[in-house]
């Protein structure tokens, strides 16, 4: 019988921008120039960690891309269906959460960010891992709460078999506004995780995640962070370093998983 383990892998700088938007390219580069750029990057780091670069998932999120609405916490688990396009990524999954299983090895799912946490979330008994990008606006939204309820609903997963992974993403001494921002319309969320001094707020996304998984009865101890932030770190793309320098050569990172076969 075949036994398989859970890869976690982030991608940053030294692999290459890992999204085609046209806003991190010269002006006159094509749609077509900027896909090729981007399978090249995929390809790199296909070869890196295992897997084709062409078998890797890209949600399309509201509040993140331009689609449709939905409801929140919509979660679309793999299956043969989402497999029919040669490049994964062409792949129109409009959700929150995306979910695999064993049945499909080497194939990645996961998420673009700059700045933002992805949350990877397994069931290491019943082998099912699910993902979910979780910025400001979806933690508000509670989706850390709705990833680990897809595990509940989908197979009936017991708290004690969950394991989550926090990704690299800008950390509270980083994420700073001059405000109080009108996105934190989750005050019960939100209390002691945006904090005053002075004229500024520091936001602490993790602290947040935290409250919404330990509230849905995952273990602490199967909680874990990165510890690198995403704004201060060298390596990583970052979304608010961006905006706070034009001259940055800038881009996204990718945060996912996939199973593979366990060599005997």
């Amino acid at each position: 019988m075949k036994k398989f383990e859970l890869v976690i892998f982030e991608s940053n700088r030294t692999d290459g921008n890992m999204s085609r938007n046209e806003k991190f390219y010269p002006k006159d580069y094509s749609e077509t120039k900027r896909r090729t750029i981007l399978n090249g990057v995929k390809d790199r780091i296909g070869k890196k960690y295992g897997f084709n670069g062409k078998h890797i998932f890209q949600p399309k999120q509201k509040d993140v891309s331009p689609t449709n609405d939905y409801p929140d916490g919509k979660y679309i688990k793999i299956s043969e269906e989402n497999l029919k396009h040669n490049d994964f990524w062409d792949e129109d999954l409009i959700c929150d959460i995306v979910m695999i299983d064993t049945n499909y090895p080497n194939i990645v799912i996961g998420h673009i960010q700059g700045d933002c946490p992805v949350l990877i979330a397994e069931d290491r008994k019943n082998q099912v891992v699910a993902t979910a990008h979780c910025g400001a606006k979806q933690i508000n939204r509670e989706v850390p709460k709705y990833l680990i309820e897809s595990l509940y609903k989908e197979i009936n997963s017991k708290p004690e078999d969950i394991y989550v992974y926090i990704g690299s993403c800008i950390k509270k001494e980083s994420y700073i506004y001059d405000c109080y921002p009108n996105w934190a319309t989750n005050k019960n969320l939100w209390q002691d995780c945006i904090t005053q001094q002075e004229n500024s707020y520091y936001i602490d996304l993790n602290k947040a995640i935290r409250k919404e998984l330990l509230a849905e009865k995952i273990d602490i101890t199967h909680i874990i962070e990165s510890k690198i932030d995403t704004y201060t770190s060298p390596d990583y793309y970052s979304h608010t370093e961006e905006v706070r320098d034009k001259s940055t050569n800038n881009g996204q990172n990718y945060v996912g998983c996939f199973y593979r076969e366990k060599e005997e």
